[in-house]
């Protein structure tokens, strides 16, 4: 009996002794922590640091968790790799191409780099144009794993003041009335490879393989592109540098830019036609439970009318989804092909391309670049 007692006040004072812990600041302190999370984000930059107050909110109403953002913007797209290699990132926004690409494979089933979404919660996926929604690059082994957020050209913009007609071919960089007043792209060589191979009269089904290049032919007219152009830029155009220019490539954004600062920029189309882009929110396979439903929110909230309309209105490039609401000018519609399906089946949007032809593009910029004054 005496036993029995003593064993009885042991497991009180066990219980007193918890109660006490749970009300201790420290305890508190863990309790209230256990109810936030954090999403950490690798994005190119603008894709999240507008959207977060507006998402915060949203999570609070909907789950009743305070959610923080850890946002990084990167200036190579190997940081997006790395960010899912290491477990540093729980959403990346990279070309959609990219983890099938052999040097960033992201699917190895040893140790893959990225996870499946549920698309039961991404009711958004359903507004999607047709030509994103059916893409199968970030499809594997059939399931979803990228979702596309937005799409833009390696596109050719004039200065609509310099330039009186808009230009119908690439060959207009070749033009030595234009020498020294265009801007190209530097950090992405494919893309160079891509305009001039196309400007040579190549097809969309050449420009993605080495092997159906006349190299030698294409190097030549690629050290005048680089020679004559008044700047290389990386990552974005520079908008500031604009009202000097008459021609640039872009990806959009600057073009856009240079218009909200007085520019008159339009975007050409050439009769070679052009490649087009796709960035899409992956999540990294480190993301789990409660973070990897939050991933799938996140990427829920960026497809929806408002995100959607400020793609245009901010980025200055094209939406995925059919219709971003009213809030869009006509002349925005027009210039960044909102809702047209049939438009985007007509520019070759970014394959998937052979370890050898990646090198072999990166060589001949390389080459072409020992050109510049």
């Amino acid at each position: 009996m005496e036993k029995v007692l003593w064993k009885a006040i042991i497991a009180m004072a066990c219980v007193l002794a918890t109660m006490t812990l749970l009300m201790t600041p420290g305890c508190k302190q863990k309790q209230a922590e256990e109810e936030k999370t954090t999403l950490r984000i690798t994005c190119w930059a603008g894709y999240a640091k507008p959207y977060e107050a507006e998402f915060k909110a949203l999570v609070k109403e909907k789950y009743q968790v305070d959610v923080a953002l850890s946002v990084h913007n990167p200036t190579d797209q190997d940081e997006f790799f790395l960010a899912v290699q290491n477990d540093t990132a729980d959403l990346i926004s990279p070309p959609i191409e990219l983890p099938k690409t052999p040097r960033f494979y992201s699917y190895d089933e040893s140790n893959p780099y990225l996870q499946p979404v549920d698309i039961n919660n991404i009711p958004n996926l359903k507004k999607m144009l047709p030509v994103f929604r059916n893409d199968t690059t970030p499809i594997y082994d059939g399931r979803r794993y990228g979702v596309p957020y937005n799409c833009g050209p390696y596109g050719l913009a004039y200065n609509a003041d310099q330039v009186g007609t808009a230009p119908d071919s690439w060959n207009i960089l070749w033009d030595p009335a234009f020498a020294g007043k265009y801007t190209i792209n530097n950090n992405f060589p494919k893309v160079n490879v891509w305009i001039t191979a196309l400007a040579l009269g190549y097809s969309y089904d050449d420009i993605f393989d080495i092997d159906n290049l006349d190299r030698a032919k294409v190097q030549k007219q690629l050290d005048l592109l680089a020679k004559n152009a008044k700047s290389l830029w990386d990552g974005a155009a520079n908008p500031a540098e604009f009202p000097e220019l008459a021609l640039a490539t872009t990806w959009g954004f600057a073009a856009q830019q240079a218009n909200i600062q007085g520019g008159n920029w339009l975007l050409a189309a050439p009769k070679e036609g052009g490649s087009a882009w796709i960035d899409a929110w992956y999540i990294g396979a480190g993301a789990k439970g409660l973070t990897k439903q939050l991933a799938e929110e996140w990427i829920n909230f960026m497809l929806a009318e408002k995100q959607q309309a400020d793609v245009v209105k901010s980025q200055g490039v094209s939406p995925v989804i059919t219709d971003p609401g009213q809030t869009l000018s006509d002349k925005e519609k027009s210039m960044f092909h909102v809702g047209d399906n049939d438009y985007f089946k007509t520019v070759a949007l970014w394959r998937v391309m052979t370890e050898e032809t990646e090198q072999a593009f990166g060589a001949m910029w390389q080459e072409a670049k020992k050109n510049r004054p």
